[in-house]
């Protein structure tokens, strides 16, 4: 009877379960579920009551979410369908029996001194074991490219003597290490990990019901009904739709998957070419991890490692991440139209008023999370009344009621989404543990501004080369978390202000999962698209620009100027630069351009953006010299029309 239930949910399982997990069987699979509601209900709680301590709420998400990674994450990808064997269970006990120690032991730690009381045996051991699953843990879920950046920083700290120069620091023993580590509340259970047991898990679990509840659906639908009968209809869909899916998950991986199984084929079927279709989905999906309210986890870690309130982080990226989404939408359009596409039937797209009348009171909760951001609850509280409103308003229409067969499966979805990233963020926070207890921090600081010469630009320049090289083959947080910790002072230290360095390497932080040669969600993309990875990637890269250009803007512009006036000029200054570069890359307009007006636009482009990132003064004659090269170019875009337009003399026969 269990399994045929089970049988029986599996379609919305499918919706909500994380694909690379491994599908429980069994008697394990109703303690499996039982162990991912009841984290998912304990965080909950927590959310509205008061939390039982730092280190125990810590410990407490760990010790479900790392013993279930090693149930439900093979070792190898060989293994992905088998069942859990003596490996994964000798690491899930060890995992649990560590987490469930220092849950225990947590009120007794608050009172003794780090690095001069004595460090029990007993301790030690479990410390060393939690280290040993969390690594394991988080190369099954994202692979060993952050486990051995935790290796290279352990061995950093260990040996601190050893290293030259600046470098240098006291260094720490193996039992030093690990008390520091395991034993206080800035080391494994520090506030990275705090976030993760507390609102990351919220957020993530807010998206959970919100797909739950047929959001996604509403929003492709919402998408499709505005943008879909357009010139090159579904390449804007997929701009559209993924606009909309950054308020269910920051995860540009998940957003492809997503959408991209849908928009992809329609591309291509319409006239993109299959690395095009991927490469559009691609870059429109990184933008999910850019677009509020959710804008991913790292937005959190800003947050916390800033002290500036989310809300105001969520309204000062509204405007670069709008200016994002419009740079490919005007590349969709330009490829489009040089293609002669046209868009999809009317008929075949489904009516705005209809899907705003079943389906709109879905963004409710969007809007009393932001609301309630506004008034100042904290975005733990806010994002889990959300989740309870989610529930309750789903009721409103037939077509998004959900019953308790889907409650109880997003419950359980919400811890499995969860350990996606529980265990990254935990060696996430070792290393920011150790940068912190070594002073790297500030020796990195000091190495950057030597190396840039007091100037801001190659610092901006070298980070962006830091979070690429870093950022291989590690998810976006990850990344950021590094670099933030690395090169965020150096920025401030150079005039930018706290929230412009952190924003910089937020999306600096996105680049390496679409730049070559390792480029993981362009790989997804065209693996949907049957596309050449790397062409894929290359063409994402092409088509971004803008999260290569945002940044500068964060530094040197008034983009996030406490002034909306300034704001909204630089805005829109920086849409018309975003709407001419693919007219200029194209070489097309409505019709063929000449490489001279070409040139000139690409002139016209230099000198507006330099009108956003100049003083005052100088950007207004930076601002009269773009007017004045985009009235040239006009009238040469004048000339090549007529020249198009003027028939060719006929040549008389010899």
């Amino acid at each position: 009877m269990i399994q045929a239930f089970y049988e029986s949910l599996q379609p919305l399982q499918d919706r909500v379960f994380p694909g690379e997990q491994r599908k429980i069987e069994g008697w394990l699979r109703l303690p499996v579920t039982l162990a991912c509601m009841a984290l998912t209900l304990i965080t909950l709680y927590f959310a509205f009551t008061i939390t039982i301590g730092e280190v125990k709420t810590r410990g407490l998400h760990l010790l479900f979410t790392v013993p279930l990674t090693m149930l439900l994450y093979p070792a190898f990808q060989r293994n992905a369908r088998s069942m859990p064997g003596p490996v994964d269970w000798m690491l899930a006990i060890a995992a649990a029996a560590s987490f469930a120690w220092a849950f225990s032991r947590a009120d007794e730690w608050l009172d003794r001194y780090v690095g001069y009381d004595p460090i029990p045996t007993s301790d030690f051991i479990f410390g060393c074991l939690a280290m040993v699953t969390i690594f394991e843990a988080t190369r099954r879920t994202v692979g060993s490219t952050i486990v051995v950046l935790n290796l290279i920083f352990i061995s950093y700290a260990l040996t601190g003597p050893s290293w030259p120069g600046i470098l240098e620091h006291g260094g720490m023993s193996i039992p030093d290490f690990i008390e520091t580590m395991y034993m206080d509340a800035e080391g494994i259970f520090n506030f990275i990990t705090g976030l993760m047991a507390t609102y990351i898990f919220s957020f993530l679990l807010f998206g959970v019901f919100l797909r739950m509840s047929g959001g996604d659906k509403v929003f492709t639908d919402l998408a499709a009904a505005i943008s879909g009968h357009r010139r090159g209809g579904p390449a804007k869909v997929a701009v559209v739709s993924s606009a909309m899916m950054g308020m269910l998950s920051g995860s540009s991986i998940s957003n492809v998957s997503t959408t991209g199984t849908m928009t992809i084929p329609m591309m291509k079927k319409l006239g993109f070419r299959n690395y095009e279709a991927a490469a559009i989905e691609v870059v429109s999906s990184v933008g999910g991890g850019l677009m509020p309210p959710l804008m991913g986890t790292g937005i959190f870690i800003m947050a916390s490692l800033t002290n500036i309130p989310l809300i105001e982080i969520l309204t000062y990226s509204l405007a670069p991440a709008i200016l994002y989404f419009a740079a490919i939408y005007f590349y969709a359009d330009i490829k489009a139209a040089e293609r002669g596409m046209k868009g999809i039937p009317r008929d075949q797209l489904p009516k705005l008023l209809a899907v705003i009348r079943d389906g709109g009171h879905i963004f409710i909760p969007v809007i009393v999370l932001i609301t309630l951001l506004i008034m100042q609850y904290t975005p733990f509280f806010a994002s889990a009344a959300c989740v309870v409103m989610t529930v309750a308003i789903s009721f409103l229409r037939k077509n998004t009621r959900m019953d308790w067969c889907q409650i109880l499966t997003a419950l359980e979805a919400g811890t499995r989404v969860a350990i996606t990233i529980s265990a990254l963020l935990a060696s996430a926070a070792i290393i920011y543990a150790v940068t912190v207890h070594t002073g790297l921090l500030t020796k990195v600081t000091s190495i950057l501004l030597e190396f840039s010469g007091g100037s801001s630009v190659v610092a901006l320049i070298l980070i962006c080369l830091m979070s690429y090289v870093i950022g291989m083959g590690l998810p976006v947080t990850a990344s950021y978390v590094i670099i933030a910790a690395l090169g965020a002072g150096a920025l401030q230290e150079m005039g930018l202000t706290i929230l412009a360095a952190h924003l910089v390497i937020f999306w600096f932080a996105q680049d390496s999962t679409i730049t070559p040669p390792i480029c993981m969600t362009a790989f997804v993309g065209a693996r949907i698209a049957d596309a050449p990875p790397m062409r894929t990637g290359w063409e994402c890269v092409k088509i971004a620009k803008a999260l290569y250009i945002i940044p500068f803007m964060f530094a040197f512009s008034s983009l996030l100027d406490p002034s909306w006036v300034e704001v909204g000029f630089d805005f829109v200054v920086a849409l018309l630069m975003f709407a001419l570069l693919p007219v200029a890359m194209n070489g097309y307009w409505r019709y063929p351009i000449s490489l001279v007006t070409r040139v000139v636009l690409f002139g016209c482009i230099c000198l507006l953006f330099a009108t956003t990132v100049g003083p005052a003064i100088s950007g207004v004659y930076w601002g009269i010299g773009s007017l004045a090269a985009f009235g040239l170019a006009f009238v040469l875009m004048q000339r090549d029309k007529k020249l198009l337009a003027t028939p060719e003399p006929a040549v008389e026969p010899g």
